[in-house]
Parts: structure tokens; sequence; C-alpha cells
């Protein structure tokens, strides 16, 4: 039924234990949306408290380009800043919820950071309660999607019970709950991202051109959220062709399935290109000077935000990696959320500090059983668009935001179903050889 979108029969490591059913049960499905159901109630639930980010304001004041479609040459898309300022896949889910929630496109100005938080609300730039609702349970939605998307994902690598348990840790996780609180472009993005490693899975699994499409599609729709899966995408055309080149350097000759791989990866490069161009109308009077356009105004963008609030700075990778530390470890901690819940004052550091080392131990474990899969296998390309989408994010850090941590977030909880089931299997092996050696050593004792 469901399992096509789970999984196709595959290759898995020795590590793990041969699996070639290809359908998912009737309680692995129930569970699986129900961790969705999960997900969307607690988001739900959190964006109806007090907070509110200026940021929210200017995600629904562009919700009306969704509107702005049917006419891709009018003045919505004029070289202006708000249109330059972020690729319009956001604003359209943005309008898509307002619209699907009986809400209209025409809503509040944009917030405008240059003057006082007083002057913005009094000129009625903070969205009226109904729109932001209405935005806030869209990313909601989105969140959910993403949690079955990502038990999907994680089932590349580990049994389904433990891809539902990445699914889980991910819904539950305040980070998620932040996530999905807010009206803004962060929740698609994180679907758009968890999607495209579904697609390079099944790619992975039948190297066809239409599934290269459908893997370039999903990057250039990440890329017309934020950008950045378009380098994701650059390195999947790249790493076809170098690939190809070494495999017929050690050949000495050019096979027909390496020169397909080849193909397949620029298949990927061009669907992404053709795919963001085609969503964002701005561009199309000049795709490739505007987009250098639009890159540079995001760099300059980063610049002033580290300028304005030096805080927020990041001034060299290893200052990008603390900061990915911090966010899950103090601003985000699920150990500590618990124990908050059960009454605790706060957990300890140690604890919190193990919520950080157990996904990047499973990212070993995942990092492993793809290098042994082989360049081509599912779990090779899911690692590349997962782990690539969270290098392109810390490579590209000058300033930093709580939100752009998502990636991180995906990645790290798939990596922690992967170590708790690698810990939880050594565990019972240990028990097993326990259970085996103990009674010959009581005989050899009695003897």
């Amino acid at each position: 039924m469901m399992r096509p979108f789970i999984r196709a029969a595959q290759t898995v490591p020795a590590a793990n234990p041969p699996r070639t059913t290809t359908r998912i049960s009737v309680v692995e499905l129930a569970a699986t949306l129900i961790v969705a159901a999960l997900a969307f109630v607690l988001a739900d639930a959190a964006a109806r408290g007090p907070h509110f980010n200026p940021d929210e304001s200017r995600w629904l004041s562009r919700a009306h380009y969704l509107a702005a479609l049917t006419d891709p040459f009018g003045a919505t898309w004029a070289d202006q800043y708000m249109t330059r300022g972020q690729p319009p896949l956001g604003s359209y889910a943005m309008g898509v919820g307002l619209l699907a929630q009986g809400r209209d496109l025409e809503t509040n100005p944009p917030w405008n950071f240059s003057v006082p938080w007083e002057v913005n609300i009094a000129l009625g730039r903070k969205p009226v309660p109904q729109d932001l609702a209405a935005g806030r349970r869209m990313s909601a939605a989105l969140i959910a999607l993403t949690t079955v998307a990502l038990v999907a994902v994680a089932d590349v690598f580990v049994p389904t019970p433990w891809a539902i348990t990445a699914g889980a840790l991910f819904a539950v996780h305040p980070f998620t709950l932040y996530i999905g609180s807010i009206a803004m472009s962060d929740a698609l993005f994180g679907l758009t991202i968890v999607l495209a490693a579904w697609a390079a899975a099944a790619l992975a699994r039948r190297p066809t051109p239409a599934r290269a499409i459908l893997l370039g599609v999903l990057l250039g729709l990440g890329g017309a959220t934020k950008l950045s899966p378009l380098v994701v995408a650059a390195g999947f055309s790249a790493g076809g062709v170098l690939l190809c080149a070494v495999r017929a350097r050690q050949r000495r000759r050019l096979i027909a399935r390496d020169a397909m791989h080849a193909v397949n990866g620029l298949i990927v490069g061009i669907a992404a290109v053709v795919t963001f161009v085609a969503s964002y109308p701005y561009l199309w009077p000049d795709p490739i000077v505007r987009t250098r356009n639009l890159f540079a105004f995001r760099a300059e963008e980063m610049a002033a935000q580290s300028s304005d609030w030096p805080v927020m700075a990041v001034p060299n990778r290893v200052e990008a990696l603390r900061r990915v530390n911090v966010n899950f470890t103090e601003r985000f901690s699920l150990s500590a959320t618990v124990i908050s819940l059960l009454g605790g004052r706060s957990a300890p550091p140690l604890l919190r500090q193990a919520e950080f080392l157990i996904p990047v131990v499973g990212v070993v474990i995942m990092a492993g059983r793809a290098i042994r899969a082989g360049p081509r296998s599912p779990q090779f390309l899911v690692l590349a668009v997962l782990g690539g989408q969270v290098l392109v994010t810390i490579l590209g850090m000058r300033s930093e935001f709580d939100r752009y941590h998502l990636p991180m977030a995906l990645l790290g909880a798939v990596a922690a179903a992967a170590a708790l089931e690698w810990l939880m299997r050594g565990a019972l092996t240990i028990l097993r050889v326990r259970a085996k050696v103990q009674p010959a050593l009581s005989a050899g004792g009695r003897g």
C-alpha cells in the first residue's frame, strides 16, 4: 500500500537485519499517521501562544504573491526590495493556507525593521489575529507532512519501527514545535528537504531520468523557498559527472551505466534550475543576472544582520558549529522540556549534551552504512541530501537565527534513531552472549 513511498526492496548493510518485504503493515502505517497527527496537534497548540516574530508580518504580507502568479509580468514582480528579498514559495504557501481557512489574500503591510516596534503596530503592520492563526496553522500542517516524509527517509537506514521513532523524536522536539508555530516559510522548507531526500532514495533504487527530474524539481522548489537547496542540486550534478569520470579512468573506458548516472546527475541540476526560475516570475526578464543579484542580496542581508545584531554574527565555521550545539542543548532541549513538564527545574548539562552527541554518533553510523553501500545507494544519496543541506547551511551561516537550524533538526532526528537502534542492537547482543556463556560457566564451576 504505502510501501512504494516508505521503501522499495533494497540492499542493506550487513549490520542491519535483511528486509525484503515491500509492504508496510497496517500497524506501522497507523503509527506513522498517529505521529504525524501528534506533530500537528503539538505545533498547533504552540501556535496559540502570545509570541510574535516580526518576520511573520513579512511572510503574510506577501500572501498576495499567490494571486500575482496570474500576472507574472505585473508590478508585483518588478525588481524591488520585497520581491528580491526572499524566494516566493513560502509566500505561496501562506496564501494557500489563508484561502483554505476562509481568509483572503489582502493582509497587512510588511514590517519595517528600521522603525520602532510601536510604530509598526500603529501602522497596522502586525497581522490581524485571524490571519496570523491561519498562517501558523498552515505551518503546523506542513510539519505534520514533514513527519510522514521523515519516517519514509529514516526507513532507508533503520527498520520501520525505528524510523517511526525518528518521526516521533522530530514531532515532539521543542524546536519542531517552534518551527510549526510561526507563520513563515521554514516548515515548507523542511518538507521540501525531506521530500528531496526521499526522491534521492527512489532515484538510487531505479536510476531513471524521470526520477532524476523529480529530485531536481523538489530541490528547485526548496531553492524557491530558501535558495540553499540549489547548491545541493549543483552538488548532485558535479558528483554524478565526477563519479563517471573516476569510473571511466579506472576501467579505461566509458560504460553505458556510468554515463547514465552522469546524465541523471546533470538532469537533477537542470530540473532544479528550471523549477526555481519557473516558480519565481521576478527572474523571468533576466534569469542569470537576477539570480546573481538575488544571491548577492542575501549575502548583503546576512552581513547587515551581523552588523546590526553583533550577538548573531558568525565569524567562522567553528563558531557556526558551536551555535548548532547551543541551539540543541540550551535553546531547544527535549530533555529539559520533559523534565520541566514533570515538575523538575532543569536538565543536567550532561543530559543536554547527550542529546546532541547521540545524533552525532548517529551521523557517523549513517555515513559508515552509506559508504559501505556505495555512492549510488539509497543510503548514500539520502545522506547527500540531508547532510549536504546541513553542510551548506553551516558553510553559509554568517548570521544566525534559531530557524536556520532546521536542516540540522531533520538530519538529527534520523541520526538519533540510527544511534539508538545501534545501541539497542549492541545491548541485545551482549545479553544474548551472556545468556549463552553463563550456563557454560556455571557447568564448568560445578565440574
